[in-house]
């Protein structure tokens, strides 16, 4: 049975975009060292930042249209729809569809430059530039409310991903794996735009019964969206999102989709693949 689901109208030249852009060749790197880190050929616009009263006006001025029925989660290869660099908000991964492995951003930069000089809270990763602002005032208005946030992993390249499939099939099993684990490829984090959070005390959010349960991440819950950022795998959700609750793990889209997102009452990945499969005419956010 077709669902109908709520899309926003102003989405739609991205996806267009997102199927004729051409990707240029990303570099290589060897598994288990820093990935190289390339300077964008042109800087990518960012968002214009959006009101919650603004984000939920033209969410609720979306229409509504329906979209083949979601893809069961089966496991398989498939190469992903639209996976030009430029198509970081509507790139789909699941347990089906998969980037390259030659997928790597041009454009990485350290998390730490999303923190204050000399916090310990930002680890040694990478993230894609255009997350960095949002990822910024996100760590800084969550601390002026009294919770401190840390990132515990970001950006990983693929063979990483091999690694740290391969460490959760010891730990759980392959079908254990599959359900809490993205195999290489199938990962939100090699998008460049996917982090992990944690309270910057105590343990990593997922040795937590329920990391959205704490104070830190109740208030991330609440708010990331107002910051373009969207909880990938929610609670009761693994049949839609194809993996187990991860509520640490946000994947960034940009202010004005992640409102759009939250408005919906879908999630990331039933919202990406209505999107995909209705196209108007009319602009996207941000797009250039």
């Amino acid at each position: 049975m077709r669902r109908a689901l709520l899309v926003a109208l102003c989405l739609t030249s991205l996806a267009l975009a997102a199927l004729v852009t051409v990707a240029g060749a990303p570099g290589q790197h060897d598994a288990g060292t820093s990935p190289d880190v390339h300077a964008p050929d042109e800087e990518e616009p960012m968002d214009e930042p959006l009101s919650p009263d603004a984000a939920a006006t033209e969410a609720a001025a979306a229409p509504t249209v329906e979209a083949p029925p979601l893809p069961a989660c089966v496991v398989a290869d498939d190469p992903a729809a639209a996976t030009s660099y430029d198509d970081w908000r509507v790139t789909l991964l699941d347990t089906r569809y998969a980037l390259p492995e030659s997928y790597e951003p041009p454009d990485l930069v350290a998390v730490a430059t999303a923190f204050p000089e000399g916090s310990i809270a930002a680890g040694g990763g990478l993230l894609r530039a255009l997350v960095i602002d949002d990822l910024r005032a996100l760590v800084a208005d969550a601390a002026a409310a009294g919770h401190q946030l840390a990132v515990q992993s970001a950006y990983r390249d693929y063979r990483y991903q091999v690694d740290t499939f391969q460490y959760w099939v010891a730990r759980q099993g392959l079908d254990g794996a599959i359900a809490t684990s993205a195999r290489a490829g199938h990962s939100e984090h090699q998008l460049g735009t996917a982090l992990d959070l944690r309270s910057l005390s105590g343990p990593a959010a997922w040795d937590v019964d329920d990391w959205a349960a704490t104070p830190e991440g109740a208030w991330v819950v609440a708010n990331a969206w107002r910051y373009g950022f969207v909880m990938s795998y929610p609670r009761e959700r693994q049949e839609l999102t194809c993996y187990a609750y991860e509520p640490w793990h946000y994947r960034y889209f940009g202010r004005e989709l992640a409102a759009q997102i939250n408005a919906s009452g879908l999630t990331a990945r039933e919202y990406l693949w209505a999107f995909s499969h209705d196209q108007p005419t009319t602009a996207a956010p941000g797009a250039p």
